[in-house]
């Protein structure tokens, strides 16, 4: 897939173009560098039980290749409320490490699609967006009344 834009402005010099281009991945187990599990998080699915203290959503990361990678997280979910922890260090080839997503408790009543990018240290520098939704707002736990 490829894209372009062009920048119109009244400077002397021509604008520059600007190009964009990506294959996307058929399906998210197809990566020959590594593979994420899960490789989105559906919230609503798995929804935590309190509202005190931050939810945590780990995702394993497993090196497919035949080299040592290391990952980098090149977009961070945009807002406050969710926090995205990179494993340091190399991932070894045939092991996995994991990433750890922490959601604060105050997007409980909130509506989102978010995502964050990960770049393999690769000679690609192999990058995988993984998407994050909520599509509920989970307000208190009903309460039961007993006559």
């Amino acid at each position: 897939m490829s894209k372009s834009a062009r920048i119109l402005c009244n400077s002397a010099v021509d604008a520059p173009r600007l190009s964009f281009s990506a294959e996307p991945v058929s399906a998210p187990d197809s990566l020959e560098l590594f593979t994420l599990t899960p490789y989105q998080l559906d919230l609503d699915a798995d929804r935590p039980e309190g509202r005190k203290k931050a939810w945590q959503y780990e995702i394993e990361v497993r090196n497919h290749s035949e080299e040592k990678i290391e990952l980098t997280l090149v977009s961070q979910p945009f807002g406050d409320g969710i926090k995205v922890e990179v494993p340091g260090g190399d991932i070894k080839p045939g092991k996995e490490k994991t990433i750890k997503v922490k959601i604060d408790p105050s997007v409980a009543e909130d509506i989102f699609s978010k995502s964050f990018t990960i770049e393999a240290s690769d000679s690609a520098h192999t990058r995988y967006t993984l998407p994050i939704e909520k599509k509920m707002r989970w307000g208190p736990a009903p309460t039961t009344s007993s006559h």
